[in-house]
């Protein structure tokens, strides 16, 4: 009577052991093809970086913010060439630094233009404190 108890265990730990093995590689299954989609092309990245380093340029970045204006430049250069290899998160990834550079860019041109009004001003202002400017009469104590 014990052996049919004994068969009953054994048969319970291999369906057990079978559900383990199953799920595991069910779960081995669906990873690896999780991991081998293919990454969709990150369109809309492209487009916002294209159009961040042009704004920047069309500002005046090449003049104000030379380096910054390059560095977006090269890193959207870099991008177009990730996405023709069809590396898209490194296309990705260069898109969002090629817009960040682009922000920069046109951030340092806002300031070099502020900076250049700032200027000007004080200049006029010198320039009307210098017209206003007239000697000074004394200053009479008191009626007398």
């Amino acid at each position: 009577m014990r052996e049919p108890t004994a068969s009953l265990f054994y048969l319970r730990n291999d369906m057990t052991t079978l559900r383990a093995i199953a799920l595991t590689g069910f779960s081995v299954f669906v990873t690896c093809i999780a991991g081998c989609a293919q990454t969709k092309p990150p369109l809309a990245e492209m487009q916002e970086a294209s159009r961040r380093v042009e704004t920047a340029r069309d500002a005046g970045a090449s003049t104000y913010a030379p380096s910054e204006l390059r560095a977006a430049q090269e890193r959207l250069g870099q991008a177009r060439a990730a996405m023709k290899q069809e590396d898209y998160d490194q296309a990705a990834q260069l898109a969002d630094e090629a817009r960040v550079a682009g922000e920069l860019a046109q951030a340092k041109t806002r300031l070099g233009k502020a900076r250049e009004r700032v200027d000007a001003r004080t200049r006029e202002n010198a320039q009307l404190r210098s017209d206003l400017s007239v000697p000074a009469e004394p200053k009479q104590e008191g009626f007398q």
